[in-house]
């Protein structure tokens, strides 16, 4: 890669350093699950540098990938605090000017990208957020009145009062609910899917389940929702 689409691609707003990245991470004091968000990103292959360039590790830049609310949360707590004169390891000196416009930048970015997506996709994301949030009102909006929604390992319910009935039953075992998208994509006809891993704290543990999903969604509610995971992991981690 030549210098000019180098610098070109660092100045993207979806594109970190590590130093900063790394600095960010001390900022989220017990936010664990973000600050394991980007420490997975750290652990990751950084962008290939030109050939002559000279800098260190810390000079080492990442394409960052996060939900549009999990940045939002991070963009807060960094403006918090760089208002209450906060700094890091790296920052004593200079303070944390420019990390909350950082951080920013990037929130609007994913707001752009996530306009782009369709409805179906816009609905399904949603969904996902509700589930997060812990919210079962919210999350109910989400489907049609004779939705169909089908744990592929158990049997598959019908109608809005069942699928109510469900979704209170697994979320009334877990204190907090942590649902990570890693993909989602669309078919032609519209049925969105998705790549999650559920995860689920439960008496103090986290319980994680690696999730296939399918979602179809018309006029802006799910008809259908079909979940794809190993039941016997689920129920290995329950059990311990």
């Amino acid at each position: 890669m030549d210098w000019n689409a180098y610098k070109a691609l660092c100045d993207a707003p979806m594109i970190f350093s590590r130093w900063m990245l790394a600095q960010s991470v001390e900022l989220l004091d017990d936010h664990r699950r973000l600050a394991a968000a980007i420490e997975t990103v750290l652990c990751g292959v950084p962008i290939k540098k030109p050939a002559a360039h000279r800098g260190g590790a810390s000079t080492d830049m990442f394409e960052l990938v996060l939900s549009v609310e999990d940045a939002r949360t991070i963009h807060k707590l960094v403006r918090a605090a760089a208002a209450a004169g906060r700094t890091t390891s790296g920052t004593a000196s200079r303070g944390l000017g420019g990390f909350a416009e950082a951080w920013l930048e990037y929130v609007c970015h994913l707001q752009r990208e996530g306009s782009k997506m369709s409805n179906s996709s816009n609905v399904v994301v949603s969904l996902i957020d509700a589930f997060n949030a812990n919210d079962l009102d919210r999350i109910m909006t989400h489907f049609a009145s004779d939705a169909v929604y089908h744990n592929i390992p158990v049997a598959p319910v019908t109608g809005a009062k069942a699928i109510r009935e469900v979704v209170q039953g697994f979320l009334g075992m877990a204190t907090k609910v942590d649902w990570q998208m890693r993909n989602i994509a669309e078919s032609s006809g519209g049925v969105v899917l998705t790549e999650r891993v559920d995860r689920f704290l439960i008496n103090g543990k986290w319980l994680e389940l690696p999730v296939m999903g399918t979602f179809e969604v018309v006029d802006g509610k799910i008809n259908a929702w079909r979940d794809y995971f190993d039941m016997n992991q689920f129920q290995s981690q329950l059990a311990s």
